[in-house]
């Protein structure tokens, strides 16, 4: 371990980051140690969601654990495929966050908060699990089982509109997992997230397929695709279990503590890295104050996804056909809670 007078992070990432926004401010001299030569997702610029339909603001909720969360802009209209059918779901329902290492991103923002705290941050450098007292170095390759691969797409000539989100259940396309077509401040982003191990490459051959698609082909318009995106992530069936684990207290993915239904993990990173920081400003139980945070919800997402593990196209056929053609937030909050209940 460190020495007592500096608190050494391992990792730049959100979690990393926000752990270390929060031992700055409590008067620690906090130290991030990266790997790589700046901040910013592995999976490259992208963009991702923050549900909004909780029952509290999706930005006020992260503003409890030390961040300020800033969004370009929120879902208005939520687009549900499946092969046979379409739910659409109006309000605002998500707020949109751009992720990667480019100006005004996620990280990029938490950066600027960790140094403006008093924080460092130290890039090509190699993390040695042993010699931090916080990890939150993401997923390790042994334990990947969130695959996510796509495309980065011009804003210029496209259809898609800042306050939409498109998504497609479709087995043949994103395996026990789901397509999305998602906004973005500087590039649109077409990715799949698939609940497997399976190689990028045949992941990216899929999205390639759907490309074609008559709706797909439509929101891109004569937009220009002008990168990949390629994320990998990891969740634990148990990450109560993971935080217990000896040696640095562990946050994120590098406990597992993921979003195990929906991939979108910016909450579970945030939260993690604060409660982390806070264990070790009062010396209290990390397991305990993640329990105490998110009580079931990793159970009730590991429900959602053994439903996911083994629908099929009919399936979701019949799932979105009971959603209904179209619906209000609150309407399709109260459907989930009843449902999966929260998350």
């Amino acid at each position: 371990m460190s020495s007592p007078t500096t608190v050494r992070i391992g990792g730049a990432g959100v979690a990393g980051l926000t752990a270390a926004i929060n031992l700055a401010r409590a008067g620690e001299d906090a130290e991030v140690l990266e790997m790589k030569a700046a901040v910013g997702s592995s999976a490259g610029t992208h963009t991702e969601g923050v549900r909004n339909y909780l029952g509290r603001d999706g930005l006020e909720d992260l503003a409890r654990f030390g961040v300020r969360a800033k969004a370009f802009s929120v879902a208005q209209r939520v687009f549900r495929r499946s092969p046979n059918f379409t739910s659409v779901i109006r309000g605002p329902s998500y707020y949109l966050i751009a992720r990667g290492p480019g100006r005004g991103t996620l990280e990029r923002q938490l950066l600027e908060q960790a140094l403006d705290a008093g924080a460092r941050v130290v890039f090509r450098t190699k993390v040695l699990p042993d010699a931090v007292d916080i990890l939150a170095t993401g997923a390790a390759r042994a334990r990947v089982n969130i695959v996510a691969a796509g495309y980065r797409f011009t804003r210029e000539g496209s259809n898609l509109r800042d306050d939409e989100i498109h998504s497609l259940f479709d087995n043949a396309i994103a395996p026990h997992g789901y397509l999305c077509v998602l906004p973005g401040p500087v590039w649109h982003s077409v990715y799949t997230c698939a609940w497997s191990s399976m190689p990028y490459n045949a992941l990216l051959r899929m999205v390639d397929r759907a490309l074609a698609y008559d709706w797909v082909r439509d929101l891109m318009g004569t937009a220009e695709v002008v990168g990949r995106i390629f994320g990998k992530a990891h969740y634990a069936s148990d990450p109560y279990e993971a935080a217990r684990s000896p040696g640095p207290l562990r946050v994120g993915e590098a406990a597992g503590i993921q979003d195990a239904a929906g991939g979108f993990g910016i909450r579970y990173a945030i939260a993690s890295g604060a409660l982390a920081a806070r264990s070790f400003l009062d010396h209290s139980d990390y397991a305990a104050s993640l329990r105490a945070e998110f009580q079931d919800d990793f159970e009730i997402a590991n429900r959602g996804r053994a439903w996911l593990a083994r629908a099929t196209n009919d399936d979701y056929d019949a799932f979105l056909q009971k959603l209904g053609p179209e619906g209000r937030v609150a309407d399709y909050a109260e459907w989930r809670k009843d449902r999966f209940a929260y998350p």
